[in-house]
């Protein structure tokens, strides 16, 4: 092992590892801030309900509800559920990393192929396919939470504006 190796491969898998527990956080703070949104939203309904105000509700009110109020609690579920499968391929067929980091069992499905593999791959070029293919995931997961933030406020600013526009006492009419 050169010099160099001995720098380069300890940074790559400190770099590998950074992007797998930034993954995992985004996993975390979506079951988090999923939980907590399906508890503002009990929290609100219920002060909701104490206004007098209340309006029957049709087939169009209660299907804008869902859409409004259930599609942030879709959002935050879709952040935990992309694949690695999911992501592009890296390189030209060649030219790649022989994937041994992550074994996809439909690739090599035998202990002497998979030997075979990492005798044939370069370590270094190994935990970098990795971290490009990580990497990529986090992004995802970083675009979904987002997402899903943004339509956990919007459902708010409704849930605000329809107890407003309900509450009697609060129009200046």
């Amino acid at each position: 092992m050169t010099g160099a190796d001995k720098d380069t491969l300890p940074f790559l898998m400190a770099s590998l590892k950074e992007v797998q527990d930034t993954v995992r956080a985004y996993d975390t703070k979506a079951q988090i801030v999923g939980v907590g949104y399906i508890f503002a939203i009990k929290i609100i309904i219920e002060l909701g309900s104490r206004i007098a105000n209340v309006p029957d509700m049709g087939l169009v009110t209660i299907t804008l509800a869902w859409i409004v109020f259930i599609f942030p609690i879709v959002l935050f579920g879709a952040v935990l559920y992309p694949t690695r499968k999911a992501l592009p391929r890296l390189g030209e067929q060649g030219s790649h990393a022989h994937r041994t980091f992550y074994v996809e069992p439909e690739r090599i499905d035998d202990v002497d192929a998979y030997l075979a593999a990492v005798e044939a791959g370069d370590p270094k070029k190994e935990i970098a396919y990795e971290i490009v293919k990580t990497a990529g995931l986090r992004e995802i997961k970083r675009r979904r939470f987002l997402r899903a933030l943004w339509a956990a406020a919007t459902s708010f600013v409704v849930m605000f504006l329809g107890q407003l526009l309900r509450a009697e006492d609060l129009l200046p009419i």
